[in-house]
């Protein structure tokens, strides 16, 4: 079994005068050492600190750290303090009894580090330098002088190594004793630990690589300051190196929904809305965890506030699944949802689309009256639109007809919706009125002034009612409930076949009535009323309740 090991060494006291006093290393050692050994956050199986030691221990730590180990153990290399160049140009991790005169005996030189990282068996292996020259310092802050430091070429070669480091290049100049502009003061460790933390999960798929860690530290960096520039160097690498993993739910970043889920989710209908409630508690089985994150957010709204009780009941149901899997073992990674609790709602919502789909549900005592005011308000639209037709024939009298009564009986249906709170918001009823406006215009058109006739009305009125439909569930909904939706159209069909019938056949061609305007407005609101009494029984019995 694969280990995953870290070695940190950090330095803020020297011997040598001539090497600055630190502050921040030590605080970066202990800090960085206790996200990566902590069991909720990174969980290494081992953890050494090296805080201020001599050359000679710190050597044979780094040599014992990279020995003996398996081709798959994880090795994390940490240091944090100067970095200082010989007049050759070999670069060398300054330690506590470092001295610049004695650079061989009292340093770590970099060609150490980097033959005993290529005589390690390990093929993972993931260096972390947070240090630049030493020769800037005075005040206690990581800076170079002038000269680039070229650290991640001093490391290079190897197989299965990533090289990660703070800065490679001059950023500060110096007068003396004086800083020219500001330091700061170890900005890289900073973030990769707030990264570590749960910030670098860039994806939501619960783990973090080194890969995203870097490149949440460089980005957070670059915004804090100008001046410093991170660098990443890969060799060989194969595959990812993962840093962090089976992250809680709670430190999981959320991520956007797809548009057509949230379509759904504020979707005006129960059914389509406990459509939504699947496939949320489908995300919460996935593998992205922040698409999980998600859903359980969404999931405790519509529990919350979703004014359809079988709807709000699902949503329950599956936030409840989540608490008890997450019970028999917190550190490891939950089944989100029981296979029962998803049958459970799956059921549930397949007899919703069921009953709608097939037309048999009857409206309960409450939506009766609704049925009622629905049927009459359409009714009326019909009279209105027939009377206007009439009386505006052959000046632009399906214009008017379809648009007025087309927007009345779309008023109807947007106002009664919006008292059972199925629509929420204005935008709404704007849109159902215009769509059933629109509607009528081009039903009436077909219907009437094309070739007339009980077929064309018919046909005409079904057009009327396809765009008022589109307009008030949307294309979605027509498309997954279509077999609910044909009963409506075949009631609308049926309706303007019976306008035709009454009006023209009976009333004006058999009765020989005078008044047209009036045979008209009789024979409208008749069909008009059947059809939206059919309409009112189908949404308003399965709005859910």
């Amino acid at each position: 079994m694969s280990a995953r090991l870290a070695l940190i060494i950090a330095n803020t006291e020297y011997t040598d005068p001539g090497l600055a006093q630190l502050s921040a290393p030590g605080r970066d050692a202990k800090e960085f050492g206790r996200v990566l050994d902590s069991p909720e956050i990174c969980a290494f199986d081992d953890v050494v600190v090296l805080i201020n030691e001599n050359s000679s221990k710190v050597g044979e730590a780094i040599d014992y750290f990279l020995s003996n180990r398996k081709p798959d153990d994880l090795l994390v290399l940490y240091f944090s303090g100067h970095g200082v160049r010989d007049e050759y140009g070999s670069l060398y991790l300054a330690v506590k009894n470092t001295n610049r005169a004695r650079l061989r005996s009292t340093a770590i030189k970099s060609d150490f580090i980097r033959e005993a990282m290529d005589q390690s068996r390990s093929r993972r292996q993931v260096l972390i330098l947070d240090c630049c020259n030493s020769g800037a310092f005075t005040q206690g802050t990581k800076a170079a002088t002038g000269v680039s430091l070229g650290t991640a070429s001093a490391f290079e070669a190897g197989y299965g190594r990533i090289i990660l480091t703070a800065s490679d290049s001059t950023q500060y100049a110096w007068e003396g004793d004086k800083v020219i502009g500001e330091t700061d003061n170890s900005l890289f460790t900073h973030f990769l630990i707030e990264g570590l933390e749960g910030e670098a999960d860039l994806d939501g798929d619960g783990r973090i690589t080194v890969d995203e860690l870097y490149d949440y530290a460089y980005e957070k960096v670059k915004l804090a300051t100008p001046k410093q520039s991170p660098s990443k160097f890969s060799s060989k690498q194969q595959g990812e190196i993962v840093l962090r993993q089976n992250m809680r739910m709670e430190e999981i970043k959320s991520v956007l929904l797809p548009a057509p889920l949230l379509d759904s989710i504020e979707n005006p209908f129960s059914d389509v809305r406990m459509g939504a409630v699947q496939q949320l508690i489908k995300l919460l089985n996935g593998k992205n965890l922040g698409m999980a994150r998600s859903a359980q957010e969404v999931l405790e709204r519509i529990a919350e506030n979703d004014d359809s009780r079988q709807v709000s009941y699902a949503a329950r149901q599956a936030l409840e699944s989540i608490r008890e899997a997450e019970k028999p073992a917190k550190n490891d990674q939950p089944e989100i949802i029981t296979k029962e609790a998803q049958r459970i709602i799956y059921e549930r919502a397949a007899q919703d689309a069921e009953t709608f789909e097939s037309g048999k549900s009857q409206p309960s005592r409450s939506t009766s009256p609704l049925v009622a005011w629905f049927t009459l308000g359409w009714g009326i639209s019909g009279l209105f639109a027939g009377y206007l037709w009439s009386e505006f024939d052959g000046a632009g009298g399906e214009l008017i007809a379809g648009v007025l009564g087309g927007a009345g009986g779309g008023l109807v249906t947007a106002l009664i919706l919006r008292a059972e709170k199925v629509i929420r918001d204005q935008t709404s009823t704007f849109r159902i009125v215009l769509a059933w406006a629109i509607g009528g215009v081009i039903g009436w058109f077909i219907g009437w002034q094309i070739s007339g006739g009980t077929v064309a009305a018919a046909i005409g009125m079904a057009f009327f009612a396809i765009f008022g439909l589109a307009g008030t569930l949307g294309m979605d909904y027509l498309r997954d409930h279509w077999q609910g939706i044909a009963t409506i159209l075949l009631a609308w069909a049926i309706g303007g076949a019976i306008v035709w019938i009454i009006s023209k056949t009976i009333l004006i061609e058999t009765l020989y009535m005078d008044d047209q305007g009036l045979a008209w407005a009789i024979g409208t609101a008749i069909g008009w009323g059947i059809g939206g009494y059919v309409m009112a029984r189908q949404l308003l019995a399965n709005k859910g309740t």
